[in-house]
């Protein structure tokens, strides 16, 4: 397992409780680490069978585009990109630093940060496997059968099941 990064992402952004904060702007620097398997791109050489680090810039800048009140919006916003984008991540944290905040004293930045590990065990065959939702394995697999669904829900305590499992009951 590898950690592609891309820190230093600088913006300027609206974002901000206050009215003028958000007429004004401020300055605000982006990190995002992702943890992912890079032996096949190294294999292979190929961009397709990695995490594009200018794909990564280009979420940042278009939800750094979104004016919010708050930085845990724009970071919890920027994950759930990372997630629609990418399906290979293991662990992915994202830091968003406003520069230089008014709060009527000198401060050199304040930020807020998300770390979230996808690494899950299947509660039957005990193997792990990447889950972004704990309870999303279910709408993976919409022709698993109703009662087939409710039986395994019971019988795992709601706990995903890895792919190779669901494909399993749903034939």
């Amino acid at each position: 397992m590898a950690f592609i990064a891309i820190e230093g992402m600088r913006f300027r952004a609206y974002h901000g409780v206050h009215e003028e904060e958000r007429r004004v702007g401020a300055d605000y620097l982006v990190d995002v680490y992702v943890q992912t398997d890079i032996s096949q791109a190294a294999q292979k050489d190929d961009i397709e069978q990695t995490i594009n680090y200018e794909t990564i810039y280009r979420l940042c800048q278009l939800e750094m585009a979104q004016p919010r009140k708050l930085l845990e919006t724009v970071v919890s916003a920027l994950v759930e990109r990372m997630k629609n984008q990418f399906d290979n991540m293991i662990a992915l944290r994202v830091c968003v630093r406003k520069l230089h905040p008014p709060l009527g004293g000198q401060v050199a930045s304040v930020y807020v940060q998300e770390e979230i590990s996808f690494m899950a065990e299947c509660p039957r065959c005990k193997k792990p496997f990447v889950s972004y939702t704990p309870n999303g394995c279910w709408e993976r697999f919409p022709n698993l059968h109703p009662a087939t669904k409710e039986t395994l829900l019971r019988q795992f305590g709601g706990k995903c099941l890895c792919d190779n499992c669901l494909k399993f009951y749903a034939g």
